[in-house]
């Protein structure tokens, strides 16, 4: 007789809101430091640059703690690693609220990307727990996402002109600290005793064998390696790192574009609010397309969308248009997010589910790495040129770019079935 804690029912829900929490705190307070970015320049007497790095350092740790939350993970639990990252999480935002220095801005920073490895693994404990439901849940999982983009940057306007800007980030590190309660609320997925009982002795049994194998064989297993064998989820994990470096550009300097253009603090953040509105259409549209649209369809579709919004900013900005960049940023956000959840299908459907947590994570270090990069180019570029016009515009080449390896993936798959049909 199945447990009451299986796929798509019961439990599954409260990992769906766990989720939804996780996936709004992650870019929302992302975006928070980015609507601080210019307090924070003036603040430390530096560059653009430096700020945005930093800022961009949340998500650079990722690349070290993700494939660490993995192995914990598996090791461990996925309640523990979530609990334990929160908490070094919520120190990050302490300590950056006590910076005197860039140095030391930077080092807080780096430990508040523990929050990148553990939101990954909510993520997925989700795709785990979910087959039949899972294009619902991810879509309600979005709309946290929204929610935190179009929330935070306004509040964190007023925090910052109520409390300043350490105030403010002691405020962030009370948020961040609703992360711990979403590791506690996960649970591990049960069916059958009968095939629970054969599973503890399969990890008895394997765990016997990983002593006595060799670290190379250990971290295969522990990391699975053995992903990146596969063609299709390494051109995802292509796409996610182009993706992350045009949305961490896009989440960090948007408020500073515009306000360098002549608009209000308040006016400019807001934009992030409506970029937030068109994230939430993705969430509710998406379930509704994939009735009769395939994944890559949308993922094509909506990576053309990308590339047309920030390809016309430049020349918005010329006639410095709020309405046009209120329009560019809505469309944009509505694009991105239906490319996020074409990508979580289609890495569920290459990916068995015991290495689908770990996939997730590997997701979340290319998403990590186009991060940094983007927080020092996209800044430096600005402090070379004077103007964001060259950023946005190596943006928008850059997602078109990211399609490249899924194309040829595809083209592939389309010549061997050619192929075999003239047999």
């Amino acid at each position: 007789m199945s447990n009451v804690m299986a796929k798509d029912r019961g439990w599954a829900w409260i990992i769906t809101l766990t989720s939804f929490i996780s996936m709004g705190l992650g870019p929302g307070t992302m975006k928070s430091l980015g609507v601080m970015l210019p307090t924070l320049r003036q603040q430390f007497s530096t560059q653009t640059w430096v700020i945005g790095l930093s800022i961009s350092l949340t998500t650079a740790i990722g690349v070290v703690t993700c494939p660490f939350a993995g192995a914990l993970s598996k090791r461990l639990t996925p309640r523990h690693t979530v609990m334990t990252f929160s908490i070094l999480t919520v120190i990050g935002f302490i300590m950056a609220s006590l910076a005197t220095s860039v140095e030391f801005l930077m080092v807080a920073l780096l430990l508040t990307g523990f929050s990148v490895g553990a939101d990954a693994v909510i993520t997925g404990e989700e795709a785990i727990w979910f087959d039949k439901y899972y294009n619902i849940s991810i879509a309600i999982s979005q709309a946290g996402l929204s929610l935190g983009i179009m929330i935070m940057p306004p509040m964190t306007q007023l925090l910052q002109d109520i409390y300043g800007w350490r105030g403010t980030m002691l405020l962030l590190a009370g948020l961040n600290l609703h992360r711990l309660v979403c590791g506690a609320l996960l649970q591990p997925l049960q069916t059958d005793p009968v095939e629970l009982e054969d599973k503890d002795f399969f990890k008895r049994s394997r765990k016997r064998q990983l002593q006595e194998n060799s670290v190379i064989t250990n971290l295969v297993h522990y990391l699975d390696l053995s992903l990146f064998t596969d063609a299709e989820f390494i051109s995802m994990l292509v796409y996610r790192l182009c993706s992350g470096y045009c949305f961490t550009g896009w989440l960090i300097y948007l408020v500073p574009h515009t306000m360098e253009l002549g608009f209000q603090p308040y006016e400019s953040s807001f934009l992030a609010t409506i970029g937030g509105f068109g994230n939430l259409l993705a969430a509710i549209l998406y379930p509704i397309l994939k009735i009769c649209t395939p994944d890559k369809t949308i993922l094509y579709l909506a990576t053309f969308i990308i590339t047309f919004a920030l390809g016309l900013d430049p020349l918005v900005s010329s006639y410095h248009s709020y309405i046009g960049l209120a329009f560019l940023s809505c469309i944009y956000v509505l694009a991105t997010g239906m490319t996020w959840l074409s990508v979580y299908k289609i890495v569920k459907h290459v990916v068995e589910d015991d290495k689908m947590t770990n996939a997730m994570l590997w997701m979340n270090v290319a998403d990590s790495i186009g991060g940094i990069c983007s927080g020092f180019f996209s800044g430096w570029t600005f402090d070379v040129t004077g103007s964001f016009t060259l950023s946005f515009l190596l943006l928008s080449a850059i997602s078109l770019l990211a399609l490249c390896p899924q194309f040829i993936v595809d083209m592939r798959g389309v010549w061997k079935a050619r192929k075999y049909a003239s047999l």
